[in-house]
């Protein structure tokens, strides 16, 4: 009887998928808090069945013994939420939503061909009397390099600006993101003190509140980054904003940041549609981590960016950033100027 019972203890687990029985706890730890951290502060997380999605994922998984190879159950969790702006990261590797590639097919040569060339502020003087400036992206992340970035735009700005200036052009077409407050804080003056961006939460929850003041840019009142000096007190200039196809993440913040204030207009075209605010959350193991879309746009007026942010005036295509005085956008915007 009992080599019997052993006879069918073997048969039963004999066909039990491999590895079933051996899978580590901390494998299992590592698959449930990557569920949790989704479920609990994804803003898509309201849209996933999931006791069905931990079934499912576990079922995926149920071979794993490694963290990389319960890694694709994790990818299927992570592409129902429909995430674009969010990424995981494997160590040294990325992975995004594969449903989510970057739409290029808007993007002109021109834009194309200067953006090749690297990041660079472009700066001049238009029709004799509007400041010009182009903000590329910018990623740098300490305070020293912050506070250079944002003094280097506010120098290139205020290299144009004089007793003679009516109004701004700022340009965002080769904005793709990065770090939004040395951006902020480096045309802060233009701007104005004021409340220039929220992020609500699914439930309305501001998680984040991002402002001007005199001690410099702050979120949640904390001051993040500071300019160091101005060429004085912009905020009462016609400003033009020029938005495309690049201008996505923090861009996208930055030109919305623009929305609400007196005497500014958008022009150009529908920006990349990168709206949501980030968060980055570490898993177990070693350099495993997601970054998640935590919480949508709003600007000052209480508008909210779900998707992307629209022009006032759209002017589709007719990008020259090499020879300024041709370009169709910018051509509206002075005519826009004009008209203040």
């Amino acid at each position: 009887m009992k080599n019997i019972i052993l006879k069918i203890c073997f048969i039963f687990l004999a066909g039990m998928p491999a590895g079933f029985a051996q899978q580590p706890d901390s494998v299992r730890v590592f698959i449930d808090s990557a569920l949790n951290t989704m479920q609990s502060q994804s803003i898509f997380s309201a849209k996933i069945n999931w006791p069905s999605m931990r079934d499912s994922v576990h079922i995926l998984a149920e071979n794993a013994v490694t963290y990389k190879e319960a890694a694709p159950a994790i990818q299927y969790a992570f592409n129902a939420l429909g995430d674009k702006h969010g990424w995981l990261v494997f160590k040294d590797e990325e992975y995004r939503n594969p449903a989510f590639k970057p739409d290029t097919s808007r993007i002109t040569t021109n834009i194309k061909a200067i953006l090749a060339k690297g990041p660079r502020l472009y700066n001049a003087v238009i029709n004799d009397r509007y400041a010009y400036i182009s903000i590329h992206f910018f990623g740098g992340q300490t305070n020293e390099q912050m506070v250079a970035f944002a003094q280097k735009i506010q120098d290139s700005l205020c290299k144009n600006i004089s007793a003679s200036t009516k109004g701004i052009i700022i340009d965002l077409r080769l904005n793709a993101g990065g770090n939004m407050f040395p951006m902020v804080a480096g045309i802060s003056n233009v701007l104005g003190e004021v409340v220039f961006s929220e992020y609500p939460d699914s439930k309305g929850m501001v998680m984040e509140n991002s402002a001007i003041s005199k001690e410099g840019v702050t979120l949640n009142g904390k001051v993040i980054t500071k300019l160091p000096k101005t060429c004085g007190d912009l905020s009462r200039l016609p400003v033009a904003v020029i938005i495309g196809p690049v201008t996505g993440s923090a861009g996208e913040c930055l030109a919305a940041g623009f929305i609400g204030r007196d005497k500014t207009i958008l022009i150009g075209e529908t920006t990349a549609g990168f709206t949501t605010a980030n968060n980055g959350y570490l898993l177990a193991g070693e350099d495993y981590g997601m970054v998640l879309a935590v919480g949508y746009l709003r600007d000052r007026k209480g508008n909210i960016y779900m998707e992307n942010v629209q022009p006032d005036i759209y002017v589709t295509g007719g990008d020259d950033f090499f020879n300024r005085d041709q370009d169709k956008k910018i051509q509206e915007a002075v005519k826009w100027l004009n008209k203040q």
